[in-house]
């Protein structure tokens, strides 16, 4: 998604079928920011304001948070060796997310390479937040890049203890090793060690956002890896996006992932939280579409549709 579309657009569907990966999820969630006629953010609304409808059936709201819900936000950030330069970046873009964040909201910070290193919690203030990241840099560069393990534990642990909502916003290549073993063995989107992860992110009801840094769409240089490589590492990120009800950046330059960090929590603190449970039968490998209505205003969705298995 390019910097100057909306945040809260879903992820963009993939067009070849053997990168879909299907998902049961009986309570379907959806953020949504609400804009006026103005292009404003509707910030008083309640849960009777909104009309839920799937494949264009109207559905009873079962879950609802206001724009005053606080968030918990977990930035976490690849430290391997292919993103060493910037880490700069990394720092200039921490510290604008969390000069935006509300008083009501909490941070977190992260960063991984072969396992999860916790830089800032949630309890430190956030002087101390935007400090942690120096030890990023102290650290040097890390080994391989263990992004779905990292994922699993950061969406089943560091979130205990958290009351309010939740997202994590990930900045990498994509690039899991796992991918480029499970590639070489030619397991594909079989790959059990995916399969898993996206199952842990789907069912830990965690938004997952990737600022997903030199793909196929938004080639900076010098990526490492097979086009098919790079392509698959971008799909697998698109779909992680998708099945946790978050989203995805593709930023072209240092400039823009500045810029997207500080629309992400600009659009988080402006934004709620809806959920439903589905009164069609759970068809396997039926596709269902989301629209969520608000009178005299415009909607933008975090996920225009699902997957049943």
């Amino acid at each position: 998604m390019r910097l100057g579309a909306a945040f809260l657009i879903a992820a963009v569907l993939l067009q070849d079928p053997v990168l879909q990966l299907r998902v049961d999820v009986p309570l379907v969630s959806v953020d949504v920011k609400v804009l006026d006629s103005r292009g404003q953010p509707m910030t008083s609304l309640t849960a009777k304001d909104f009309i839920i409808a799937e494949d264009g059936v109207e559905q009873p709201v079962a879950g609802f948070t206001s724009i005053d819900t606080p968030y918990n936000i977990l930035l976490l950030f690849d430290r391997s060796g292919s993103t060493e330069e910037l880490w700069t970046t990394m720092q200039r873009s921490a510290g604008r997310f969390v000069r935006n964040l509300r008083s009501q909201d909490r941070v977190a910070l992260a960063a991984f390479d072969e396992g999860v290193m916790m830089l800032s919690g949630w309890n430190d203030s956030r002087d101390a937040a935007r400090r942690a990241l120096d030890e990023l840099s102290d650290r040097g560069p890390g080994g391989g890049t263990n992004l779905y393990q990292s994922l699993e534990r950061v969406t089943q642990r560091e979130f205990y203890n958290t009351s309010g909502r939740r997202a994590v916003v990930v900045l990498t290549d994509g690039r899991d090793t796992a991918l480029l073993y499970q590639r070489q063995r030619g397991n594909g989107l079989s790959d059990p060690v995916f399969q898993r992860t996206a199952n842990i992110v789907r069912a830990s009801r965690v938004p997952v956002y990737f600022v997903a840094l030199n793909t196929d769409k938004n080639r900076n240089g010098g990526a490492g890896g097979s086009e098919t490589l790079i392509r698959e590492a971008r799909a697998r990120m698109e779909l992680l996006a998708d099945v946790s009800g978050g989203g995805i950046f593709f930023p072209r330059g240092t400039r823009e992932i500045v810029d997207v960090y500080d629309q992400v929590s600009r659009d988080l603190s402006s934004s709620y939280s809806l959920a439903y449970t589905s009164t069609h039968s759970a068809v396997p490998g039926q596709t269902h579409r989301i629209e969520i209505r608000v009178h005299g205003a415009s909607v933008k969705q975090s996920r225009n549709e699902y997957i049943t298995r």
